[in-house]
């Protein structure tokens, strides 16, 4: 279909003509313009701003050092709209001399890059904004120090800012792969392979100054260095890392090396030590600077190892600890595998295995320590592995130890020391041998030994010990005078020892104790409790067992011994069993090694019991204060041989012997139950030994003292006794002795009961070559006064039908030749009265006069006295009677 056509009415207005195209405002065109102009001035600035700025910085560097320095800039880039300058090959020259105001330096970085500046604020000399500093790559080498420091040096470096700025705010500053030597003085001083420290929101203002919140003008910083070593003081420093991070609070030290050079000064140690690792956390870095407070959480020392040689001459003094901070707290200190030597002449020392702890430290250089720490800290735990010292020439080992000061405990093991082997250590001084395999002390104050110097615990345990101890040649000050060096008392209340041993060496007598069980109570240690009368060694009460106690008695010639003891102070009673003296040679090799005759004395007693016995007196002075000694079944053999000379010494069993002891004897009764003593003898004139016993002793004495306040003539000492001879006739006896007469002067008096006169001739017929026959004993009485000169006295012997026979002894045998018959029937008439009383009813009696002699004992004086009054009752006439009293043999040594 065509398209309809349609066109407007006649009546429609006209169209309005085209619009003209609109105009820009000129004031545009002028903007334009100017920023047209800027740019264009910029550009050229910019081109010409470079070369001018480097030149200005180099000539600004040898101005301000007046020619000392020289400063070289590779290439110098700089950009207005980043408000940035960036330098590349930047390098720092001393001159050949160089004033001794300025440190001697060199510098050589790759690029340092100082963006984000405040150009308005800096025309403005006000605080200027810079977002960051970078120094990259650089190295420095620290030649020297300004020997003269200008008056300016010790300004703050917010006084030392360039250009009159009033400060700078740096949002990062870093100094990045830089490696640092510090030479002065030797080429060796100190380097930093790598060194990346940085640091952010830096003020150098007075306020940032001021501001307690920041370190050195910023609010962090982080230091890490890498393969670090120095020299100082004669030591060389050798470290893999060190990081330092105050935002982490944070400081950590890796493969820490420290050995001691040739040149360490002498009033100075020799330190060498290694450290896998060091690490402190929680460390408020700005509060040490501005209020001069260490405050951390935890310092970790992982297996530091530190071998220290004392200086040779003590130092003068050094810088304490308020020197760096006024008040440290740390929450926890953990030493962990430390390992410590010490090489000192007087104290050598190796520890191993140390694992420390402490928990609240707190050290404050202005107040008194806290009453409740120990050592600045809460609590301390201490382990130690196996160490070793040298302490005054005795090497000592501990196994272990163990510590623990909120317990209160203390524990050791494997405890070993040693003495100086033959030729070493100080003549005459201390030797200790000495095996413990445990120790351990509950219960004690640690904080109370610091605050008071006084040591307080429950118990103190030690097993298994064994002790050789030989005490100095000089007596040894008292235990509290000792102990006082470190604490001024001691208080224990439980001390035991089991299954002990104690070896005294050194002395006459030295004694071996083995399996001692000891329990100690009230133990108080200082010079009050030494003075306190009713302390036993420092002690309220002891208890004590042992098994067998052993020691040389007149070296080398017996050994005593007892194979059981008992002791407790409360009940005042000592008991030994089972004890015993033995002769270590034959009565020939006695008088062999003496030279002259002596006996072989062998005693065995079952028990040997003190009742009543004042401990007190016994540890202070030695003094033997008991109420009762009681000796049960006591057993004497004597055996001796009558080829020598006579002993040469003075006797030391006699009455007035008493008066010379060194300490106090009393003891108020001495019993005796059921002994025997037994004589074997060999005379010069037969190879054949005589015997002679005396059994069943019984008896008890009383006032057996040498006190003058009890020893009196009118309170002597006094004894009755009943024993048999022979095991077969009585004797019924008793002694008055007063024991501080210097004359000696004492009275026996006794019975012999019935029995036979060849009773006697197991010992007559060897020895003398005399038989009783026969003959038959109804009584004897006898009253004897003894004393240094001899005896006197009275005897009555009631006997009859007596004879005696002399014998012969040839081809080694006892026989009976004619001759000696013939002489015994002489004898037997003419001399021997065969009864009393006598045919005529009369009792005849007999002198008892004997010569002492003072190298006998006074039982052989009481023999001569019976012997004499014996011969002379039964007709032998008495001077000659008193001869054959006081006959000894003498013939020479066997060979």
């Amino acid at each position: 279909m065509p398209e309809t056509v349609v066109t407007a009415p006649s009546s429609a207005s006209p169209l309005p003509p085209p619009a003209a195209p609109a105009r820009a405002p000129k004031w545009l065109w002028w903007l334009l313009g100017v920023v047209a102009l800027l740019l264009g001035a910029a550009l050229v600035v910019q081109h010409y701003l470079d070369p001018w700025l480097r030149r200005q910085l180099e000539k600004q560097v040898s101005a301000q050092t007046h020619g000392q320095y020289s400063l070289q800039i590779g290439a110098l880039e700089t950009s207005l709209w980043q408000r940035a300058v960036r330098l590349r090959n930047v390098r720092l020259r001393p001159a050949a001399q160089v004033a001794d105001t300025l440190p001697r330096l060199r510098l050589d970085a790759a690029r340092l890059n100082v963006t984000g500046v405040g150009l308005l604020a800096l025309l403005r000399k006000a605080v200027v904004p810079v977002d960051s500093i970078v120094l990259d790559s650089a190295a420095i080498q620290v030649l020297a120090l300004a020997r003269r420091p200008t008056r300016n040096a010790g300004k703050p470096l917010h006084e030392q800012l360039p250009l009159k700025l009033k400060g700078l705010e740096i949002g990062y500053l870093g100094l990045l792969h830089t490696q640092v030597a510090y030479l002065p003085g030797t080429p060796e001083a100190a380097r930093l392979r790598r060194t990346d420290l940085s640091a952010h929101d830096l003020l150098i203002s007075p306020a940032g100054a001021a501001d307690t919140q920041r370190l050195a003008y910023a609010t962090a910083w982080r230091l890490q260095l890498q393969e670090a070593q120095g020299l100082a003081q004669g030591h060389r420093l050798q470290l893999k890392g060190l990081l330092v991070a105050t935002a982490d609070q944070e400081i950590q030290l890796d493969s820490v090396e420290v050995q001691p050079g040739n040149n360490v000064p002498g009033n100075l140690p020799r330190v060498s030590l290694m450290m896998p690792r060091l690490r402190l956390t929680g460390l408020n870095a700005a509060r040490l600077l501005h209020q001069h407070t260490f405050r951390a959480d935890s310092l970790l020392l992982q297996a530091p190892r530190l071998t220290v040689v004392p200086p040779a001459k003590k130092a003068a003094g050094g810088a304490g600890f308020g020197t760096f901070a006024r008040r440290l707290d740390l929450a926890h200190l953990v030493v962990h595998q430390g390992f410590l030597q010490v090489k000192d002449d007087a104290l050598r020392s190796v520890i191993r295995t140390i694992e420390l702890a402490g928990t609240a430290i707190r050290v404050d250089s202005g107040t008194v320590p806290n009453a409740g720490r120990v050592l600045f800290a809460k609590a301390w735990t201490l382990g130690l592995g196996r160490s070793n010292a040298t302490v005054a020439g005795h090497a000592v080992q501990v196994g272990g130890l163990k510590l623990s000061t909120s317990a209160g405990t203390l524990a050791l093991r494997a405890v070993r020391v040693r003495p100086p082997g033959p030729g070493q250590g100080t003549p005459g001084a201390v030797r200790i041998d000495l095996t413990l395999p445990t120790l351990a002390l509950r219960g004690f104050d640690a904080a109370e030994v610091q605050r008071r110097r006084r040591l307080r615990a429950s118990a103190l345990l030690l097993e298994d010990v064994r002790l050789i101890f030989t005490p100095p040649k000089q007596t040894p000050p008292p235990v509290w005078k000792l102990l006082s060096k470190a604490v001024q008392r001691t208080d224990l209340a439980e001390l035991r020892i089991r299954r002990g041993f104690l070896q005294i060496g050194g002395l006459r007598h030295s004694p071996e104790i083995n399996d001692i069980d000891l329990t100690g109570r009230g133990i108080r240690i200082d010079s009050l409790a030494a003075l306190e009368p009713r302390r036993i060694a420092y002690a309220r009460a002891w208890k004590a067992s042992s098994g067998l106690i052993s020691a040389p008695f007149d070296p080398p010639y017996y050994r005593a011994s007892s194979q059981r003891a008992r002791l407790d102070t409360d009940a005042q009673t000592f008991r030994f069993e089972n004890m015993a003296l033995v002769p270590k040679y034959s009565p020939v090799g006695m008088n062999l090694h003496k030279g002259y005759q002596v006996p072989a004395v062998r005693v065995k007693i079952p028990s040997l019991t003190f009742s009543g016995l004042e401990f007190a007196g016994l540890v202070r002075r030695a003094d033997v204060r008991v109420a009762r000694v009681t000796v049960q079944r006591p057993e004497v053999r004597i055996a001796s041989d009558g080829r020598g000379p006579i002993n040469p010494n003075r006797s030391k069993i006699s009455p007035e012997e008493m008066r010379n002891l060194p300490m106090t004897v009393d003891v108020r009764r001495l019993d005796i139950v059921s002994g025997t003593l037994a004589t074997k003898y060999r005379s010069p004139l037969t190879p054949l030994p005589g015997t002679l016993s005396i059994n069943r002793f019984t008896g008890s004495f009383f006032n057996l003292s040498n006190d003058p306040k009890r020893q009196t003539p009118a309170t002597p000492l006094t004894g009755r006794a009943t024993t048999y001879l022979q095991n077969r006739c009585r004797l019924d006896a008793q002694v008055s002795m007063y024991t501080l007469d210097p004359l000696g002067r004492h009275r026996v008096w006794g019975t012999f009961g019935a029995g036979q006169f060849n009773i006697l001739n197991s010992m007559t017929v060897p020895t003398r070559l005399v038989e009783f026959k026969k003959g038959d004993v109804h009584r004897i009485r006898f009253d004897m006064q003894a004393s240094r000169r001899g005896t006197t006295g009275t005897m009555w012997a009631e006997y009859s039908g007596l004879q005696l026979r002399l014998l012969g002894y040839k081809d080694e045998e006892i026989k009976k030749p004619l001759l000696k018959r013939v002489i015994s029937k002489a004898v037997n008439v003419i001399v021997i009265r065969d009864q009393n009383p006598r045919k005529r009813g009369e009792l005849v009696t007999g002198k008892m006069i004997s010569t002492r002699e003072p190298r006998f004992s006074v039982f052989t004086l009481w023999r001569q006295g019976v012997v004499s009054g014996l011969f002379d009752n039964v007709g032998v006439p008495q001077a000659l009677a008193q001869k054959l009293s006081e006959s000894k043999d003498e013939a020479p040594l066997p060979k």
